[in-house]
């Protein structure tokens, strides 16, 4: 699909002016890469953003870190994020914490269902108020929608209480197209083409209202093979092996196209692979990818102008 006059960047674009954004897909899709591209995106257009990912081994719990300049990463855990909640309600900073480190609180804490997920969107709920923008990297398509059913869960089925109430306002929140929206990757790929549809028409029941966008990710260039169909399927050459994939690639995205699904495609890329001396955690690579994904997504159209810009 071409991407000039594509039908998904007004779309994408609109999905993109909300104040929170949950980024969402199959595990390995590239969903972290791409939602930190358009939290720097954000930032770098003058918009205090928070980007946020959740209960990553390879960090600091609850950690928050300036990345640069108006771009703040969150590493949010259930159990910093529960202990932030306890002291938001009783207000009395040693009174919580005699509360959260008693041994039954823990393990209702651990153990209640829902408890966790709500702590989870909650502490990035209570954000809205000190962010311009929020970017979610939501986990892989199960537990993402668990995170959600939890909290819809628990509001129906408590009455009266203050987490009762405040899963009442999340959801009326997440559910305000004026506020959140949903951006589902794909890669071009049979299986992640289909969890997607999947999982669009689950957020559909959840968070009815907020239609996602949708992106695919790592797509190939389109080249038509120089070779006859009837030779042999298996590649002779890199550059055989690219036309075989670019053509696989496009009969994998029929699934979308028949369905006339609206879709932003981004093109892969293939940085080195080095640490970087600045940040030891991310590499060469990632900051290369997260730079280029960022700039296919400005030539796109999808930030508005540029800082200053008319």
């Amino acid at each position: 699909m071409t991407q000039l006059g594509n039908p998904a960047l007004p779309i994408l674009s609109k999905l993109l002016d909300r104040q929170m954004l949950f980024v969402s897909g199959k595990g390995g899709v590239g969903k972290t890469s791409i939602s930190r591209a358009i939290a720097m995106g954000y930032a770098r257009h003058g918009l205090k953003t928070l980007w946020v990912a959740f209960e990553d081994p390879l960090k600091k719990p609850g950690e928050l870190i300036e990345a640069e300049p108006n771009l703040w990463l969150l590493n949010c855990v259930g159990t910093v994020a529960f202990e932030e909640y306890t002291g938001l309600k009783i207000g009395i900073p040693s009174l919580t914490r005699l509360f959260v480190r008693n041994r039954l609180i823990q393990t209702l804490a651990q153990g209640a269902p829902g408890i966790h997920e709500i702590v989870l969107l909650g502490k990035v709920w209570h954000e809205l108020a000190n962010y311009q923008k929020i970017v979610l990297d939501m986990p892989s398509t199960g537990f993402g929608l668990a995170m959600f059913h939890s909290v819809l869960n628990f509001q129906q089925l408590f009455k009266g209480g203050p987490i009762q109430r405040d899963a009442e306002k999340m959801m009326k929140t997440f559910r305000d197209p004026n506020i959140c929206g949903n951006l589902i990757v794909s890669l071009p790929e049979e299986m992640p083409l289909r969890e997607s549809l999947d999982l669009a028409g689950l957020l559909a029941e959840v968070l009815p209202g907020t239609g996602p966008g949708f992106l695919v990710n790592r797509v190939y260039p389109e080249i038509a093979p120089l070779v006859p169909e009837h030779q042999s399927p298996f590649p002779q050459s890199a550059f055989d092996y690219l036309c075989h994939r670019s053509q696989l690639e496009k009969i994998n995205l029929k699934i979308w196209d028949d369905l006339k699904i609206p879709y932003l495609t981004l093109g892969a890329v293939e940085p080195p692979v080095h640490l970087d001396p600045l940040n030891p955690s991310l590499t060469l690579e990632q900051s290369s990818i997260i730079e280029q994904l960022y700039e296919k997504l400005k030539a796109a159209q999808l930030f508005g102008a540029e800082p200053g810009g008319h």
